[in-house]
């Protein structure tokens, strides 16, 4: 598809001084022992979420890194036109701040691989791919996380994880993101091989101020920002982004620079999540058989 050049053994890439930038699009838990050779060979990297999926392993590569290599994790929201216009259409303070994010998936649970459903290798749902909300959500959000609260549960299906996973984070900006996902719905699965399945998305965004804010799409297939407050409406067109994901990443190594897309960035993830498996919230039972 590429035309791109298929190398012996990854010792080949290592060793070719021709190669600047690796792209490490592993498993989380396979990719530490590339990475720590990227580093020794100062091969700049990017990688895809989550940087790990634990918090000593994803704390061990960033103080390895220090300033020897730029590093970046690419989440849904890198390099995306829409995330990038809402970030500036909250920090113009036009409608106010970002007061609530709510979020939820639904899609079947990953068949392709024997990793994805392992607690050790995977975590869970969220790990997997609510992290790319959690990440969203932080980005958006006036202030960082100051507490969150973890609930996971088994409806359906029969995984060494827990089907389903919700998390809600308080911001010190006095915001609040609802995070929800499920693998316990039986949605059609294209091709049980590879990443093709059915998915369900819906979101809400509200401001402080009350307006509720959406993207839409337009007859012409373009999509805008929609801002509604009683019968008021405000509108933007997406940002036209100046260069890829990519090309940032470059043109910071050659100018210098801290990269946009960092490791401490993705790392504060990691250690949210780890925090919120080690030590889930229980539901409290209560009894309200002999009402009053």
């Amino acid at each position: 598809m590429f035309d791109a050049e298929a190398a012996a053994s990854s010792e080949a890439i290592f060793s070719d001084r021709e190669i600047a930038v690796l792209l490490l699009f592993t498993p989380p838990w396979a990719r530490k022992e590339y990475f720590l050779r990227a580093v020794e060979h100062s091969k700049h990297v990017i990688m895809p979420k989550p940087l790990a999926v634990d918090l000593d392993e994803a704390t061990t590569m960033i103080q390895v890194v220090q300033d020897r290599i730029h590093c970046a994790v690419f989440y849904r929201r890198t390099g995306n036109a829409l995330y990038e216009t809402l970030k500036q259409i909250f920090s113009s303070g036009e409608i106010g701040r970002l007061s609530l994010y709510c979020e939820q998936w639904l899609h079947h649970f990953p068949q392709w691989n024997t990793w994805a459903t392992d607690p050790a290798k995977n975590r869970g749902p969220f790990m997997d791919a609510m992290i790319h909300t959690l990440n969203i959500a932080r980005y958006l959000m006036d202030g960082e996380v100051t507490s969150f609260c973890f609930f996971s549960d088994n409806h359906a299906q029969q995984l060494r994880c827990k089907d389903t996973e919700f998390l809600k984070v308080n911001f010190s900006g006095g915001g609040a993101a609802h995070l929800f996902i499920t693998w316990a719905a039986d949605l059609e699965v294209y091709d049980p091989n590879v990443n093709e399945r059915e998915f369900i998305l819906n979101y809400q965004m509200i401001t402080d101020q009350g307006w509720y804010v959406r993207e839409l799409r337009k007859e012409d297939g373009s999509h805008i920002i929609e801002a509604r407050k009683e019968n008021s409406t405000k509108t933007w067109p997406l940002l036209i982004l100046r260069v890829t994901a990519y090309d940032e990443f470059v043109e910071t190594i050659e100018r210098g620079g801290t990269q946009r897309f960092g490791l401490k960035d993705a790392w504060k993830d990691v250690k949210i999540l780890t925090e919120a498996y080690r030590k889930p919230t229980n539901c409290q039972a209560i009894d309200l058989s002999e009402s009053p």
